[in-house]
């Protein structure tokens, strides 16, 4: 089954037309008629409307129907069951990685006694790519005048 005829039956099974449905949602008939109809539309559209039709987001045909909607838009039969065992290996996988990632910068961060201040700074540096370039132009700069320092020291001494 595919992800927009599983989505006709639901619509269907509550007694909902596409004007009936687009009314629920405040968006246009052409909304509902497109995820039927299998073009192009965001997850995300399709569980709004799922939400005003009543079905939760932890239900057994919110879940149907995002692994349909994924299979369609990925392309990987993610209802076999091979294919599912090695996407959930793949994300246990990711899961365990981040949270070493995680707990290797919890680390990081209690060592360097960072406070919350420089903790927002350091985020907002790493969002900004061109933040993290002047500060290594600002820290090279810095470490160029350390070591002229040191230099003009040893010739005093001298």
């Amino acid at each position: 089954m595919q992800y927009t005829q599983l989505f006709r039956k639901l619509r269907e099974q509550k007694g909902l037309s596409h004007e009936a449905l687009a009314a629920l949602a405040r968006c246009h008939r052409n909304t509902v008629l497109n995820v039927e109809g299998g073009r192009q539309v965001k997850f995300k559209t399709m569980a709004r409307l799922m939400g005003k039709m009543g079905y939760a987001a932890d239900s057994s045909e919110m879940t149907s129907l995002a692994l349909l909607w994924l299979e369609a838009t990925s392309g990987i039969r993610l209802s076999e069951p091979a294919t599912l065992a090695t996407a959930r290996r793949k994300v246990s996988t990711y899961a365990r990685t981040t949270n070493q990632a995680l707990t290797q910068l919890t680390e990081t961060i209690r060592q360097a006694g960072l406070d919350e201040e420089e903790i927002r700074l350091l985020t907002f540096a790493a969002k900004h790519g061109e933040m993290l370039g002047i500060i290594e132009s600002i820290r090279d700069l810095l470490s160029s005048s350390a070591e002229s320092s040191a230099e003009l020291k040893v010739a005093e001494d001298k």
